[in-house]
């Protein structure tokens, strides 16, 4: 069923928009157009002054011969090595053993690059002390030594607000799940997308063919571009695989007038092939997530403008119902180099929080109070009036409490079913895998205690869901899985730390104490422990002070407690997997979690260590948190506001 379908069926009054909020659309598009002309205008009035229609001056002399074109810029580069010597040592050549010059290059000199030749930098002095020109080496034993700086390119929501006020007025667009059959038969189909009506690439070959040509009429589409600029050229397509949900694809591009606020680097995410060690990662995201992209593309082509951090451009975004491909063209994030006057860090993964180059303390109450903004905007209707959200983002967990599926029986996995995957659960945390856990938890105790609360949290699935999303005051719109590695990090001239926003998969209306655990999942267990509570009145107080209602922070945290409970039963299905990615015999030698034989990603994907890592916290969890009593309350209060009766949880 489409949208239009789904109006009449609900009725006009609940699904169209009001007056006042077409107005207030309209209102927010026609103020945001006229403060990007001015800005276009006034860049305008910087250029020089074109001469008359006729060819002749404004006086009527002839014409002044055309300026010479401007000599391209050079790349700079930036000195962060030697602080402690003075600065690093330069050469006349670019050999190593060339004439050492008198002088050092100062820390923190910037210099234009005449010739680059593998690690050695032939340089012209911009800024600092230190010779005028020589050769100097980028990087010593792994330390860099000088580092590019790339000039930024500001993304100023007054420009990014037109577009997306205009998105905003155009209607929802369906989705129809897609089946297995259909995937296998289609998966390698050119078709349209749903949101823009052309055809799109889904992988470098086709992006090759396809061209500049289809990169204009693509970003025309998408309102990314002025319709009097085009994409010129295409060039240096790299397609791989990475992270634990798409490919990806990095290219270049020039235009025909180039723009201090248009991307030549850009980046984009598209499907796994339907083949060999992404076979299974992509029927999941076509078939059991169908559908997921098109939440993460609206989130990016609606709301850029609007979202209380920043966000990669959005250049193109679509994806085709009809063959479960898809493509998200956005700016390139210069991750680990010099961002104009911001350094921007490296691109984290999940369960590396080693790799931080700060405390967590500082990553994830910055995570976690930039999220809490965003939620609270949504309550206060600041992202787009609640039936707009409502429209793109069909809120699922606000429905009756009879629609839940709760009953007398369990509302889990089949008996079977389950008794066989907490065998194996059991099995991977007390023999296989003991040595990653605490002690404790191969005891026959800590594993019966392990057993019985996860059969619970089976029986109990529906309503679990439902208590989580029971009380309006804790439901909003925000992304759906703000880890360290669906963000950008970056710092500022004084050192101090910001982020952007990547990767909303997943960005939808539902419980925020669901949200947080998949926010939090995996942090390095001892500080999630002595920093849970602090983090959730961080949340609490941002989301109140951005519009949303006061929340109780026990109420909060047992939504958390929930969630984590649902991903402990889901998890059990994954030690098939995890033996697939590490033969179960290779575990009789592995003692932390750092060992590369788990830490590593596993042909490009992280999947491995989350899983390894999210059983890891669950079980301490368990075992810190007195979750059986609190479990054993919660079914009394659970039956008691719903009439079922208590259920019947066996465990062998």
């Amino acid at each position: 069923m489409d949208f239009d379908e789904l109006e009449e069926v609900e009725g006009d009054a609940s699904a169209q928009k009001s007056a006042a909020d077409e107005k207030a659309a309209a209102d927010r598009a026609a103020a945001a157009e006229k403060l990007s002309a001015e800005r276009r205008a006034m860049l305008k009035k910087e250029e020089p002054q074109a001469n008359g229609a006729n060819g002749a001056s404004a006086n009527g002399a002839p014409p002044a011969p055309a300026p010479a074109p401007a000599a391209p810029k050079l790349p700079l580069w930036e000195v962060v090595g030697g602080a402690d010597k003075g600065g690093i040592l330069v050469r006349d050549g670019e050999s190593t053993s060339s004439t050492q010059l008198a002088d050092r290059l100062s820390t923190g000199a910037r210099v234009e690059q005449l010739e680059l030749k593998g690690q050695r930098l032939h340089y012209r002095l911009s800024s600092g002390t230190g010779p005028a020109e020589g050769w100097i080496s980028i990087a010593l034993s792994g330390k860099d030594l000088a580092v590019p700086i790339r000039e930024h390119v500001a993304v100023l929501k007054r420009d990014t607000e037109p577009r997306c006020a205009a998105e905003l007025q155009k209607p929802p667009v369906g989705w129809t799940p897609v089946s297995m059959p259909q995937l296998q038969e289609k998966h390698m189909k050119v078709a349209p997308g749903i949101i823009y009506m052309i055809d799109f690439p889904f992988n470098a070959e086709l992006l090759q063919k396809m061209g500049p040509a289809w990169l204009t009429k693509a970003f025309h589409a998408a309102g990314s571009i002025p319709k009097d600029n085009k994409v010129k050229t295409l060039k240096n397509i790299k397609e791989y695989i990475g992270g634990g949900n798409c490919a990806k694809l990095i290219f270049d591009v020039e235009y025909e007038v180039p723009a201090p606020d248009l991307h030549t680097q850009l980046f984009a995410k598209i499907p796994f092939p339907l083949a060999g060690n992404t076979l299974s990662d992509r029927m999941a995201s076509s078939v059991m997530q169908s559908g997921s992209e098109l939440g993460e593309i609206n989130a990016q082509r609606l709301l850029e403008s609007r979202l209380p951090f920043s966000v990669p451009r959005f250049y193109f975004g679509d994806v085709s119902n009809e063959t479960s491909n898809w493509i998200l063209i956005t700016e390139r994030i210069p991750f680990d180099q010099k961002d104009g006057d911001r350094k921007v860090d490296p691109a984290y993964d999940k369960m590396k929080d080693w790799e931080l180059k700060g405390t967590m303390e500082e990553y994830y109450f910055l995570l976690t109070r930039y999220g809490a903004m965003m939620a609270g905007m949504d309550k206060a209707e600041k992202l787009a009036p609640r039936s707009t959200m409502d429209s793109f983002f069909p809120p699922a967990s606000l429905r009756p409490k009879e629609m839940w599926g709760m009953k007398a029986e369990s509302t889990g996995i089949g008996e079977k079913e389950f008794a066989m995957k907490i065998k194996m659960g059991a099995d991977f945390v007390g023999t296989t895998g003991k040595a990653l856990f605490p002690a404790v938890c191969s005891t026959p105790a800590f594993l019966q205690k392990y057993k019985k609360i996860l059969a619970i949290s089976n029986a109990y699935t529906a309503e679990m869901n439902w208590w989580c999303n029971r009380n309006p005051d804790y439901i909003a719109w925000s992304h759906g899985n703000l880890n360290v590695d669906n963000v950008f990090f970056f710092r500022d001239a004084d050192g101090k730390l910001d982020l952007g926003v990547l990767d909303w998969g997943g960005a939808r209306t539902d419980s925020m104490g669901w949200k947080l655990w998949w926010w939090l999942y995996c942090c390095e267990y001892d500080f999630l422990n002595a920093n849970l509570d602090a983090m959730l009145d961080c949340f609490i107080k941002e989301y109140e002070a951005y519009g949303g209602p006061k929340l109780d922070r026990a109420e909060l945290r047992w939504q958390f407690t929930l969630s984590a409970l649902q991903q402990g039963v889901g998890l059990l299905g994954a030690v098939p997997q995890i033996y697939k990615m590490c033969k179960k015999t290779e575990f009789a030698t592995i003692t932390d979690r750092k060992d590369p034989r788990i830490a590593k990603n596993i042909d490009g994907k992280n999947t491995l260590r989350i899983y390894i890592g999210t059983f890891i916290n669950i079980c301490n969890m368990i075992k810190d948190w007195d979750i059986e009593t609190q479990l054993h309350h919660w079914v009394k209060e659970v039956c008691a506001a719903t009439g079922i009766p208590e259920k019947k949880v066996t465990v062998e």
